[in-house]
C-alpha cells in the first residue's frame, strides 16, 4: 500500500474497531505517512508526548482486551467525519477530499488519566491551484497534493501532584488573553479561593513555520465574593522577530438578581490594547433577554507575533475604533420569538479609514415562528439595514425555513452581507496591498445568499448530509458556488 492512499482509505472506515484493526495491520505504512507529512509542524515535546500516548494506547488495549471487561466502544468515544467540497466561481473550480476524527477516552489508570485528540487528512483532487487562481489556499502551497493535521492530542491527568490539581501534556489550546496552540505542558492548581495556573512549550501552527518559538503564561481567579469572580492571565510569545507580553484581567460581577456585569481590559508590550465592559439582562421566567456592549480599540497595531496580528499583511494596520452594540430577546410561548440590535462601529481617527476599517450602522429585526403551518417546522424572517458611510446604505430581508420530515432534515433560505471575502484573485501579496486593486479582489460587496441543506438520519449515531450555497455580489465574479456532502458517525 503507497502512503498516498491512505487519506482515501481511512474515508472508509467509519467504525473506531475497524480504524484500530485497519492501523494495527498497516502499522509501518502510517508511521511513514505520519513522519513524511507531519515532520515539519511537530515539535519535539509533541514527539515525547506522541511517544508518551503511544504506551498509554498499549496500556488501554491491554485492559480493554481483557476477558469480561469493558468493551472498546465503552471506553473510548469520538466523531469522524468525510466530507466533499466542491467550489465554482467564474471560469475556475476546485475539488477537495477531507476527512476528520477527534475522541476523548474514559478514566482509566485508577481514574486519573484521559486521552483527547483531534485531526484531520485532506486531499486535492485537481492538482495544486495557479498562484493566481480563484481558488488557491494554504493547501495549495505544499509539495504533495494531501495533508495531516494535529489539532490536539494531550494526556489530562488527576491530581499529579498533590489534591486539587490537574496536568495537561501534548499539543493543546491554550485560551486566555489570546488564543495559543502549544506542544507543552499546562499545571493548574486549586488553593482555597483561588484558582492558578501555569502553562508553556514550543508554539505550533498549522500554516507556518514555528520552529524554536516558544510560549509561556500564567493566570490567577479569585471568588472574593459570592456572586464576584475575578481573572489576572499573562502569556509571553518569542517568535523570529517579536517578543511580545501580554496581560488580560477580566471581572464579572452580578449586579442584581437578573442583571450582570463583564469587563475585560488588557495591555499589550505596556501599551493599553484594548477593553470591552458589558451589561447583561436575563430573565428566564419571561423569557427575555437584553445586552448592552461597549468596545474600544486603544491603540494601532500591525506586525506582532504571529498570534496577535497573523494577517496584519493583508488586513493592514489596525487602527483604533469602538464598538456600541445593543441586542435583545423576547419570546411568546411556544410559537413566537423576537430578536432586535444595533450595531455602531466609528474610527477614531477618519484619515484611518480603509477596506478594513469603515465607519457603519447596522440594525436587524428577526421574528421566528415555530409549527405554525407544519409541525416540527420554523421560519426565520430578518430584516437588516446597512449604513456604511461614503460607500452605500441598504435594506434587505433574509428568510430560513426548516423542516423534519421523517428522517430527513430540509433546510433553505436566503441571506445578506454587506461585505464577504472575495475567493477570486491573486494571492500575491504585493498584489494585495495594492490599495487600488485591494478592495475588489479581497472582498465582495453587496452579497445576497441562497443555500440549501438536506440532513438524512442513517442510525442514532450517524448521518449524511449535503449542503448548496450559492452568492450573487456586485464584484468579479458574480457568481460564486459551493456543495458539500458529508458523512458523520459518532462512536
Amino acid at each position: 500500500m503507497k502512503p498516498n492512499k491512505l487519506s482515501k482509505l481511512l474515508g472508509f472506515i467509519p467504525q473506531p474497531n475497524l480504524l484500530y484493526n485497519f492501523c494495527n495491520l498497516h502499522k509501518e505504512t502510517i508511521l511513514i505517512f505520519l513522519m513524511k507529512n507531519l515532520r515539519k509542524s511537530l515539535s519535539i515535546p509533541f514527539l515525547f508526548t506522541l511517544l508518551l500516548s503511544s504506551k498509554l494506547f498499549a496500556q488501554i488495549y491491554t485492559d480493554i482486551t481483557k476477558p469480561n471487561t469493558l468493551a472498546y466502544n465503552d471506553f473510548i468515544s469520538g466523531n469522524f467525519r468525510t466530507q466533499y467540497e466542491g467550489r465554482w466561481g467564474g471560469d475556475e473550480n476546485d475539488h477537495d477530499m477531507y476527512e476528520y476524527l477527534s475522541f476523548k477516552t474514559k478514566d482509566f489508570f485508577h481514574d486519573k488519566v484521559t486521552i483527547a485528540g483531534s485531526g484531520r487528512l485532506s486531499e486535492d483532487f485537481d492538482g495544486h491551484e495557479d498562484k493566481n487562481g480563484a481558488f488557491r489556499d494554504i493547501l495549495d502551497s505544499y509539495d504533495r497534493s494531501y495533508n495531516g493535521r494535529v489539532y490536539f492530542l494531550y494526556a489530562d491527568i488527576k491530581d499529579p501532584v498533590i489534591d486539587k490539581s490537574s496536568l495537561r501534556v501534548g499539543r493543546q489550546y491554550q485560551y486566555s488573553i489570546e488564543t495559543i496552540l502549544f506542544d507543552g505542558a499546562k499545571y493548574e492548581q486549586k488553593i482555597g479561593i483561588l484558582d492558578t495556573y501555569v502553562f508553556g512549550g514550543l508554539r505550533a501552527s498549522q500554516y507556518t513555520n514555528t520552529y524554536f518559538d516558544t510560549v509561556a503564561g500564567s493566570g490567577i481567579s479569585i471568588r472574593p465574593f459570592m456572586d464576584t469572580r475575578m481573572n489576572l492571565d499573562y502569556v509571553r510569545i518569542i517568535d523570529d522577530e517579536f517578543i511580545d507580553d501580554e496581560v488580560g484581567f477580566n471581572v464579572w460581577q452580578r449586579i442584581y438578581e437578573d442583571l450582570n456585569f463583564y469587563g475585560r481590559y488588557t495591555l499589550l508590550n505596556t501599551v493599553s490594547k484594548d477593553f470591552l465592559v458589558k451589561l447583561s439582562w436575563d430573565k428566564i421566567d419571561w423569557d427575555a433577554s437584553v445586552q448592552l456592549s461597549y468596545y474600544r480599540f486603544l491603540n494601532s497595531l500591525a506586525e506582532q507575533s504571529n498570534n496577535i496580528s497573523p494577517i496584519s499583511e493583508i488586513l493592514n494596520t489596525f487602527e483604533p475604533f469602538d464598538l456600541i452594540s445593543l441586542t435583545g430577546h423576547k419570546g411568546w410561548g411556544e410559537k413566537f420569538e423576537v430578536s432586535s440590535g444595533i450595531d455602531r462601529r466609528n474610527v477614531l481617527e477618519k484619515e484611518d479609514e480603509n477596506t478594513f476599517n469603515r465607519d457603519y450602522y447596522r440594525t436587524f429585526f428577526s421574528f421566528m415562528t415555530y409549527n405554525i403551518l407544519l409541525k416540527e417546522s420554523k421560519v426565520t424572517f430578518t430584516v437588516e439595514y446597512w449604513n456604511i458611510k461614503g460607500v452605500d446604505h441598504s435594506t434587505d430581508a433574509n428568510v430560513d425555513f426548516d423542516k423534519k420530515i421523517g428522517k430527513f432534515d430540509i433546510g433553505l433560505g436566503t441571506g445578506y452581507s454587506f461585505y464577504k471575502f472575495n475567493f477570486t484573485g491573486s494571492n500575491d501579496l504585493a498584489f494585495l496591498e495594492n490599495s487600488e486593486l485591494e478592495e475588489d479582489v479581497v472582498q465582495k460587496i453587496n452579497v445576497r445568499t441562497y443555500y440549501l441543506r438536506i440532513k438524512y438520519l442513517l442510525t442514532e449515531q450517524s448521518n449524511v448530509s449535503l449542503r448548496w450555497i450559492s452568492e450573487v455580489s456586485d464584484t468579479d465574479p458574480e457568481t460564486f458556488h459551493q456543495l458539500v456532502v458529508s458523512y458523520n458517525k459518532s462512536f
